[in-house]
């Protein structure tokens, strides 16, 4: 009898206080001229529910990142969530059901606490990847946060 690798949830979170109204972290992400500041290279955008995206980030090495996905959810000015396929790393049969829900709190005014969740279903991982992965959305959200 073969083993079969279980598919469980996972998940990776980043929360940021950002000097920005939730209103201008919003028009960051779903504004395909403003998510060039920050987000990738190459945004080519259909921002509504059902709407499909493609973004690359060119790296100074040459190398290319590639990701697509869906809208799921746009409730302006508070939540986004959208599927997510990374196609330059991840190998497709190794995570599944991948999705990114964004919410924008205010806290105060001009101050918004941004929290991204990363959430897929697959075998188990190495804790290094879940560190990578939450790096990576860090520097993420660190250009976010400088593009204000």
């Amino acid at each position: 009898m073969t083993d079969i690798p279980r598919t469980v949830p996972h998940r990776v979170t980043v929360v940021r206080t950002i000097a920005a109204s939730p209103e201008a972290l919003y028009a960051a992400w779903t504004e395909p001229d403003k998510m060039r500041q920050w987000y990738a290279t190459v945004v080519d955008a259909d921002v509504r529910v059902g709407g499909r995206y493609r973004i690359e980030l060119h790296e100074d090495d040459g190398s290319v990142n590639g990701f697509t996905g869906e809208y799921l959810e746009l409730t302006p000015p508070t939540r986004i969530a959208f599927t997510f396929t990374h196609h330059s790393q991840t190998p497709e049969d190794r995570i599944s059901d991948e999705k990114v829900e964004v919410t924008f709190r205010e806290v105060e005014p001009g101050r918004t606490e941004l929290t991204l969740v990363n959430s897929w279903t697959g075998p188990e991982f190495e804790p290094s990847y879940y560190d990578e992965l939450r790096s990576g959305w860090e520097e993420w959200v660190n250009r976010l946060e400088k593009a204000f």
